[in-house]
């Protein structure tokens, strides 16, 4: 349900009208444009006993169409009720349950909200696979601002956070679409040095001197503080991995020294390439996702509900064509109930089980989810 509108009494009374039940939790999404007080609207609802979980993001998906305001509310039976797991910057992972508090059931879903620009995300993420990696599939994004300035943009029942993650279980048997389309354009090169999200040195020499020099020859241009995020945007990093399709990195901003920022992090002796967009082959991407979701059924696809993670990124590189590409997955949707509209983020990251099941992150990428 999109709700368009920040007044607390308002999405209250929608909430409440959900009847969410004590086995159930709510997810609220909010676009960052005009978001209300969350701190008051998690009063709110605690006074009133429901069970919820939630973020800011960049942008909403609805139907076919991106929304930089509202809201959307999904209610879900769960599993395991949300919880949640904070200091993830320093790895202590406070929160992270025992794998004990996950043997009353044999499989499940698990909804990942994160703090998309709090490092050691890879680590959290690796917990979590260990814990649940035999009982759940995984489907969620990072939380934060198109800024890029760190702040709260995770809430629960537990409150308003920055550096966590918020991980709710429930019963739904979920299909996914996993893909991004990005071409290689050079490489293989390896991350022969970095720090955390930062590559510091490719093949031993500057990251940014090896970048520019690959990146100006097929763009004609170089690359300095002012237009490197315009220009880097269409020029991700991807991580090899064997047999599967690269894994993106997206590069966001030069570093001291000649380093190159990224969201997500990057481990030391990566094997990258850098890739290049084409709209064309971005959006074919995003068909093939959606017919990933079907399965043998072919398509139309008709799924309870869909929910659609789309880096914000991705959809800044597509500009008008960011629409084809929300089509694409409307259209091959058997929509007969306002349920089945397709919905989701705009995230500072992807998240999903991917090939042999393990949980990654991922950039400029779509993740499409079918609950059945």
């Amino acid at each position: 349900m999109f709700i368009n509108s920040n007044a607390i009494p308002e999405l209250v009374q929608h909430i409440e009208a959900l009847q969410v039940g004590h086995d159930e939790a709510v997810m609220i999404l909010f676009a960052e444009d005009k978001i209300p007080e969350i701190p008051i609207l998690i009063e709110r609802l605690n006074a009133k006993n429901i069970q919820f979980f939630g973020g800011l993001f960049p942008g909403l998906i609805y139907g076919n169409e991106h929304k930089t305001s509202g809201c959307i509310l999904q209610k879900f039976k769960c599993l395991v009720p949300p919880f949640c797991v904070f200091e993830l910057a320093s790895s202590k992972l406070t929160g992270m349950p025992h794998s004990s508090a996950f043997s009353n059931f044999e499989h499940g879903t698990a909804m990942v909200l994160v703090d998309g620009l709090t490092p050691n995300i890879y680590r959290f993420l690796e917990k979590l696979n260990d814990l649940l990696g035999g009982q759940c599939d995984f489907i969620g994004g990072g939380a934060g601002s198109i800024s890029l300035k760190q702040q709260p943009c995770v809430f629960s029942n537990q409150g308003f956070m920055e550096d966590a993650a918020l991980v709710c279980i429930i019963e739904k048997k979920l299909h996914l679409g996993v893909r991004h389309g990005w071409e290689q354009l050079a490489g293989p090169m390896v991350a022969t040095k970095t720090d955390g999200n930062t590559i510091l040195e490719l093949n031993w020499q500057s990251a940014l001197g090896i970048y520019n020099a690959i990146v100006e020859k097929d763009c004609g241009q170089k690359l300095n503080e002012h237009n490197f995020s315009s220009i880097a945007q269409g020029y991700p990093f991807g991580i090899f991995k064997e047999k599967e399709d690269d894994i993106v990195r997206d590069p966001l901003a030069i570093g001291p020294m000649g380093a190159i920022v990224c969201i997500g992090e990057v481990q030391p002796n990566t094997v990258l390439h850098i890739l290049k967009g084409r709209p064309e082959a971005l959006l074919q991407a995003a068909q093939i996702a959606i017919q990933d979701c079907a399965g043998a059924a072919g398509l139309p696809i008709q799924a309870e509900s869909t929910f659609v993670v789309d880096c914000i990124t991705r959809a800044l590189f597509l500009g008008e064509q960011f629409t084809d590409e929300l089509n694409c997955v409307r259209q091959s949707l058997v929509i007969t109930e306002n349920t089945q509209e397709p919905y989701g983020i705009l995230s500072l990251g992807e998240i999903s089980s991917y090939g042999d099941g393990m949980l990654e992150l991922f950039n400029k990428t779509i993740v499409i989810g079918s609950f059945h």
